[in-house]
């Protein structure tokens, strides 16, 4: 067998079957032997050479084995075929293809192409690809979380950016129906574009197989099974949904600095200072408790957090300290920090003890963490920012990047939606970066979208700028601090996400998780929206464009699905689903958020507040049980319906209260009650004060705001119906509410009509001289408001005589038609046009350009592609330092394009010259070049150049390093 798998080869054809109590062994000419275990429904493991092996350490005796002996298996002429419950799972005799058939839908879930390859470093698979199926999974991968047509590195390369991957894991599913989880800690590259995207190859550097199959009628079955093999995700305490913080009180320092810094921090006495990157004599120390100076200590901290109100959960004060600790400073401080209510961690496994209740660690002390904390906490919180399958169960993963950036936001989005759909629902990625920052801009809108994410926190200490909610101006203090209050009020909802979440569901979903029918949600068309569950959508805004007020403008707003309405859950605004917006204004504060009609919301305490659409029901959990609340608009008659509660309830839980906040268009007719289906006396109040006075009753009011601690930043509000019902025995009430005369945005879902003397547009068209990868420009004879139909969705909010479509996908096709709009009528379309974006500019890149220099450091980061990794130089810049770029083959060149580091101003080239090479060995004199210090592209152009060596000489960097993200070097077209 050793001899067989040295050289590359196939499987050969099957030669013979035998069924064991545990397994089918399956022989193959080739001289593999390959054993397939059926290990629950809809769970089979497939294995090929080493069948001793586990290496992601899964729990496999949780399985019971009656599983096997209820199969039963026949032989043909042309394949082997078990039968597990409605799977048919068909070992093809010659070639060697296994095929997974699922009776309940008639199809095939899964097929091989071709057989399995295996290699003395190399195995590989290989299935078919159909045209509507989309891939997921596979750990974070930045910047995108679907997977078609792309190669996806199973790879830790240590950086989440744009094209970096940190938590890589062997897992993947399809839309399609099922998902494999290859057993490995190898490297593994997954190709879904294989032949021209008919196929996927899915590679890993070993030399055996070890597959679990798994089936599932939606993505959450298949995550649901994946979990019952890696362990279902750790179940969070409750101060983990408030905000957190990792901060370096061991070894940081602070200077006394001029207040004009851009990195100086006011402390409570007074006066000024900026962290000490230098070790000066001067600078003063940081502590756990302030034992030289409390302004600089951990405990000043919380301090400073809860007089700013600021809902602090938990702490690491040890994040990134090189200094060990001292374990009485460590306990009195965990002391302090528990008598305050914040949650004290730590991020060295040796340092839990029994009042430890956090943990940040490394992914090979995840299961040690958790077992340590387990033995005093209930509930404890695990975190990693380096985790892999075996962690899941025990770690959720955090992490930080650069802040400031605009583009950070964007990727950070795809990822955190990316690692969830790879069954790490337990995320999140720290407000305003790791490092970098400075941006009170980006800081506000970064801080807004992530309070909206499984983990809320700030990682501080790591850079030269203070990572703190209250860092820049009071006004943006007071944005930040609302938003986390708003996340507050939020937390009965996210808590019973975090419950679902064990089950399958998704705290962070993409769209397509609640709106499976369209085909565009399953794409990157959109993913820098996401879902909070399945009543709140968020959208995220991502770049810095303003109008003349300071107005953030939002294009590209999709709400989907053209039967649902939304509604802005700060203004009350109602937007019809199924369309594209665009233009739409957003003051800073302002984050866009919409509540899906037909939403109960739940905050907590028997407190629900209700958007009335049709029918719609919600399942209401607590720590006790469980509440299922129904409404239903039918005729202008809304009916809420509050069921009996369920679960393991003590009589003196019994006795709850009840409120509801139903919001609708105007005053309602008649409103009855009925208890247990008994109609009973029920007033209605005429102010708020003497409703709230009264113990049960109703009262109307055109002053509502969902989100109370927004009131200072608008003044819109919406109409309510405020109920409260008197305290009952809530496991044997059931409330039942019937008002007439009822409307909520009916308006907003009127359809449009079409008016033949609005004339359709005549010669739209595109201007192919801005048509980009990214972005296609449509032009028409006159400046109207129109619609814009763009490969069967709807864009919106569109008034000029032109429109750029950009965040498209290169080299695909965009059929387009367009029709004028006034007021609710519509013209008829215009005629289809449309063009193809062109390729990717990425797709000319040159690749495996090898750099050399005298100056160090991972030279390869600079070269390889990835714009998230970075090159910094271990020396600094001499008299003519060389940076000698080393194409595999001579190439004729277009330009050359120099990504200066963003994050700080460290090693940025601003003077040097270009010289070219044919051969590799004789350089020319080609260009100088002088750019200035800034994070914006450098461009030489090299039209007609060809080469095979560019070196660059270097006179002048910013502070005598050299540093880049990326050189890129594009062929000519």
């Amino acid at each position: 067998m050793s001899e067989l798998i040295k050289a590359k080869h196939q499987l050969g054809a099957l030669s013979g079957v035998q069924k064991t109590d545990t397994y089918y062994e399956i022989h193959y000419t080739s001289g593999d032997i390959a054993r397939l275990t059926i290990l629950a429904d809809g769970i089979f493991r497939f294995q090929v050479g080493n069948f001793e092996q586990n290496p992601l350490e899964l729990n496999l005796d949780l399985f019971a084995s009656n599983y096997m002996a209820k199969s039963s298996a026949k032989a043909t002429s042309e394949a082997f075929i078990v039968q597990s419950g409605p799977y048919r799972l068909v070992f093809g005799q010659k070639p060697a293809l296994l095929t997974i058939f699922d009776e309940t839908v008639h199809r095939a879930r899964l097929s091989e192409v071709s057989p399995i390859e295996l290699g003395e470093n190399r195995a590989s698979q290989f299935l078919k690809q159909n045209a509507n199926e989309f891939y997921y999974g596979t750990g974070l991968q930045g910047g995108r979380y679907s997977h078609k047509g792309r190669q996806v590195l199973i790879k830790d390369l240590g950086v989440s950016g744009e094209g970096g991957t940190i938590n890589p894991l062997p897992f993947f599913w399809s839309n399609a129906g099922f998902g494999i989880l290859r057993n490995t800690l190898a490297d593994g590259l997954y190709n879904f574009n294989a032949e021209n995207g008919k196929a996927s190859i899915l590679t890993h550097q070993e030399n055996t197989i070890d597959n679990f199959y798994i089936i599932g009628n939606s993505p959450q079955a298949i995550l649901e099974r994946y979990y019952a093999l890696v362990g279902k995700p750790q179940i969070l305490p409750d101060f983990a949904l408030n905000m957190g913080y990792l901060g370096n009180f061991i070894d940081q320092k602070w200077l006394s600095a001029d207040k004009s810094k851009r990195d100086a921090l006011r402390f409570e006495n007074g006066s000024y200072y900026q962290k000490d990157l230098t070790n000066s004599d001067l600078a003063v120390s940081a502590s756990l408790n302030g034992e030289d100076n409390i302004e600089f200590s951990a405990r000043a901290m919380i301090d400073r957090y809860q007089r700013l109100n600021f809902p602090l959960g938990w702490i690491i004060p040890d994040f990134g300290a090189k200094t060990s600790v001292s374990a009485e400073s460590l306990n009195n401080f965990t002391s302090y920090a528990n008598d305050h209510g914040v949650a004290s961690g730590v991020s060295q496994v040796q340092n839990i003890t029994e009042d430890t209740k956090v943990a940040f660690i490394n992914k090979d002390q995840a299961k040690k963490s958790f077992d340590a904390l387990k033995e005093h906490v209930a509930c404890p919180l695990v975190l990693t920012n380096d985790g892999d399958a075996r962690s899941s169960r025990y770690a959720g993963l955090i992490y930080g990047e650069t802040g400031g950036e605009w583009d950070s936001i964007k990727v950070q989005i795809a990822s955190l939606l990316g690692i969830s759909l790879s069954g790490q629902p337990i995320v999140g990625a720290a407000c305003d970066g790791l490092y970098g920052g400075a941006n009170a801009q980006v800081n506000v809108r970064d801080y807004q979208w992530k309070a909206f994410t499984p983990l809320f926190f700030s990682m501080d200490g790591q850079g030269n700028l203070p990572k703190l909610p209250f860092f820049f101006n009071n006004k943006i203090t007071r944005i930040n601090r609302a938003y986390a209050a708003l996340r507050q009020q939020l937390s009965t909802y996210l808590k019973a996400l975090f419950k679902e979440a064990r089950d399958g569901d998704l705290i962070m979903r993409p769209l397509f998780m609640e709106f499976p029918h369209e085909k565009v949600n399953y794409r990157d068309d959109f993913a820098h929206e996401f879902m909070l569950g399945k009543d709140l959508l968020i959208a995220p805004i991502t770049d810095g464009r303003e109008d003349e007020n300071g107005y953030s403008i939002k294009d590209r707003l999709y709400l989907p699905d053209h039967r649902c309405m939304w509604i802005d859950l700060f203004t009350g605004e109602k937007y019809a689903g199924g369309r594209v917006y665009n233009n739409l204004k957003y003051p800073i504060w302002h984050l866009p958020v919409f509540v899906k009609a037909g939403a109960i919301l739940d905050f907590g305490k028997r407190h629900f507040s209700i958007y009335p659409y049709a029918n719609s029901s919600t399942l209401a959990l607590s720590d006790l049980g469980q509440t299922k609340l129904e409404s239903n608009l039918s005729d202008g008659v809304l009916t809420v319906t509050v069921n009996p509660s369920e679960g393991n309830y003590q009589e003196n839980d019994k006795q709850q209260t009840t409120s509801l906040d139903i919001l609708t268009d105007r005053y309602p007719g008649k409103v009855v009650l009925k208890i247990n289906d008994e109609p009973i006396r029920f007033n209605e109040y005429g102010s708020n004060e003497t409703f709230q006075a009264a113990k049960e009753g109703y009262y109307f009011s055109s002053n509502y705001i969902a989100t109370k601690d927004f009131s200072g930043f608008t003044d819109k509000r919406q109409n309510v119906l405020h109920v409260k019902l008197s305290a009952r025995d809530i496991t044997d009430t059931k409330i039942e509410l019937i008002i007439d005369n009822f409307s909520y945005g009916g308006l907003a879902m009127a359809h449009a009509i079409t008016d033949s003397a609005l004339r359709p547009p005549r010669q739209p068209m595109i201007d192919s001289k801005k048509t980009s990868a990214h972005s296609i420009t449509a032009v028409w004879p006159n400046k109207a408001q129109v619609q814009i139909e763009v490969n069967g969705i709807v864009f919106d909010g569109i008034y000029s005589k032109s429109f750029t479509f950009n965040s498209l996908v290169p080299n695909t096709l965009y059929k387009m038609r367009l029709r004028y709009i006034s007021g609710n009528k519509v013209s008829e379309w215009s005629d289809y046009f449309g063009t193809k974006t062109k390729p990717s500019q990425f797709t000319y890149a040159v690749k495996n350009i090898k750099l050399e220099t005298m100056l160090g450091g991972q030279t390869e980061n600079a070269t390889d592609l990835i714009p998230a990794s970075e090159w910094i130089s271990d020396k600094e810049i001499e008299n003519n330092s060389e940076l000698n770029f080393i194409f595999p083959e001579k190439e004729a060149l277009s330009r050359m394009v120099y990504v200066p580091r963003s994050a700080d101003q460290v090693g940025r080239i601003l003077n040097g010259k270009v010289l070219i090479s044919e051969n590799g060995t004789d350089f020319t004199d080609y260009q100088d070049f002088t750019w200035h210090n800034d994070p914006k592209n450098k461009v030489i152009g090299l039209r007609d150049v060809q080469a095979k060596a560019i070196k660059l000489i270097i006179n002048e960097t910013s502070d005598n390093l050299v540093s880049a993200k990326q050189f890129y070097f594009f062929k000519a077209k």
